[in-house]
């Protein structure tokens, strides 16, 4: 049931970004780059602030996980959560009025303040489904965790196509973002009205504050790194330029899903199992996990680098050829991040969270020195480059510090020989078919299309005959995708109980 519930949240997400891409597409051609800034810089305007949303969530699924009293952690989850989205509310607007009113410059445009006034109350009513879906990671319930925001996200995907060829830009986007997000909302509130509330626990409430301080640490960060480098970037050069990043970053970052996928099902499972100190059974889980990447998702990653240059500017036009160079970087740094998902899960896991506050400020450090390495005009001044340089930076540290303390924690080593041959052939092969990507555009217009079916045999076919793939391999594949069994597990979690 592991594998549906994973495939229920990946196959979900992947689906909507599958058609966000397409979407993207057409917004960004019709649009173009200033538009795609605006919404990118909008966005990053009223996210750098969601720490203060965001530091009760895990705490919740660690307790609900664990077999606390569900009424009793719903009552006193739901208070702490309406009080933080107060909070976030009022300090948000506060920023935007001192920038407005006292700060000397302001905005950029009347069209700059309108978006980020739209964006921050979809900020707002968006975080009741993510409330919704908090607890239901934490019961392990992945459809009901899922459904809302699929439904809300397939509206906006589709809806704002129409919006641009309309006529309408940035205002129109925002806009119909803010209308699709309110029109789920009932959904949202019919689906978690079956967990009853409970009267007030004070013993719980505090178990909550002391997850909720070194959380509350681990948000801030997180949101300064996730948010803060498209300001900068922004800031030094313009909106046109993180437009190009923006764009790279919807296509490049689409493996990034594996990642949310990973640590919704990991952490409650780790949690689950390092209550009983199963340490083994979370390395069995992390080894299956990593055979899985290396075998059917590095490939893919590659082959996007190596095809990169016709693919973009065939499906964006050439006025984003600056966005290839940052969309090759990022797809090898999202797919960093998603081999060090688990490593950070057990940590979490195991309540280790002030261990996490101390490798985010690690993290958040070399950010620091990072960013402004990249991207400041005095240093290197490399646009969205630099800002795609400076994820993957951050997300190899990220990688290394989780791997390093899961094994000190454990005591239990992560490393497979056959995984790390599986990387060096794949990543050897796919440098040679890259420095010879010239050659072959010279023969053949559409070389980057032929290449794909050929790259596969290419990979699998050594990979098969150095016997780092088998046909177990493809068994356990269609097993992860079998639609039945999907649709059974759907089927019966959404029933009423």
């Amino acid at each position: 049931m592991l594998k549906q519930k994973f495939l229920v949240h990946f196959g979900s997400s992947f689906t909507t970004r599958i058609m966000g891409l397409f979407a993207g597409i057409i917004v960004a051609r019709i649009a173009g780059p200033e538009v795609v800034g605006t919404i990118a810089y909008g966005t990053s305007y009223v996210g750098v602030w969601g720490f203060f949303l965001g530091f009760f969530g895990s705490g919740h699924i660690k307790l609900v996980s664990e077999g606390q009293d569900m009424g009793k952690c719903m009552s006193v989850y739901t208070r702490l959560f309406l009080g933080s989205l107060a909070i976030y509310f009022a300090v948000v607007s506060g920023v935007f009025l001192i920038q407005k009113y006292v700060t000397p410059g302001g905005f950029e445009s009347k069209t700059q303040e309108t978006v980020i006034i739209l964006l921050l109350f979809v900020h707002v009513f968006n975080t009741f489904y993510n409330y919704s879906s908090t607890t239901f990671t934490a019961t392990m319930e992945q459809a009901r965790a899922n459904l809302p925001m699929f439904l809300k996200s397939i509206a906006w995907q589709t809806g704002r196509i129409l919006v641009v060829i309309l006529g309408f830009r940035a205002v129109g986007l925002a806009s119909w973002n803010l209308i699709v997000t309110v029109l789920f909302l009932p959904l949202v509130y019919k689906l978690i009205k079956k967990y009853p509330k409970a009267d007030w626990d004070k013993k719980l409430f505090k178990k909550y504050m002391g997850y909720a301080v070194p959380i509350l640490l681990i948000v801030v960060i997180n949101s300064i790194v996730q948010y803060s480098d498209k300001l900068f970037l922004a800031h030094y050069t313009d909106t046109t330029e993180l437009g190009y990043y923006s764009a790279a970053y919807s296509i490049g970052g689409l493996i990034i899903l594996a990642s949310v996928s990973i640590g919704n099902i990991f952490f409650p499972l780790f949690s689950s199992l390092l209550a009983q100190n199963d340490w083994p059974g979370v390395r069995k889980k992390i080894l299956q996990y990593q055979e899985f990447l290396s075998i059917f998702v590095f490939p893919l990653v590659c082959l996007l680098a190596l095809i990169a240059g016709p693919l973009l500017t065939t499906v964006l036009g050439t006025r984003y050829e600056p966005s290839i160079v940052p969309f090759m970087i990022i797809g090898f740094a999202t797919y960093v991040l998603v081999a060090g998902m688990p490593y950070g899960n057990t940590i979490t896991g195991a309540g280790r969270f002030y261990l996490n506050v101390l490798i985010n400020l690690l993290k958040l450090m070399v950010f620091v020195v990072s960013i402004t390495l990249f991207i400041a005009p005095r240093f290197l001044g490399l646009g969205a480059v630099g800002l795609a340089l400076n994820l993957l930076v951050i997300n190899l540290l990220t990688n290394v510090l989780y791997q390093y303390f899961s094994r000190r924690l454990s005591g239990l080593s992560f490393f497979n020989l056959k995984n790390l041959l599986r990387y060096l052939l794949v990543f050897s092969l796919s440098l040679g078919l890259f420095l010879a990507r010239e050659y072959f555009s010279r023969w053949l217009s559409l070389w980057w299309i032929a290449i794909i079916p050929l790259y596969l045999l290419l990979i699998y076919g050594v990979l098969f005959a150095l016997r780092l793939f088998s046909k177990d391999d493809v068994t356990r594949l269609l097993d992860l995708v079998d639609i039945k069994k999907l649709f059974g597990y759907v089927k019966d979690e959404l029933k009423d109980k």
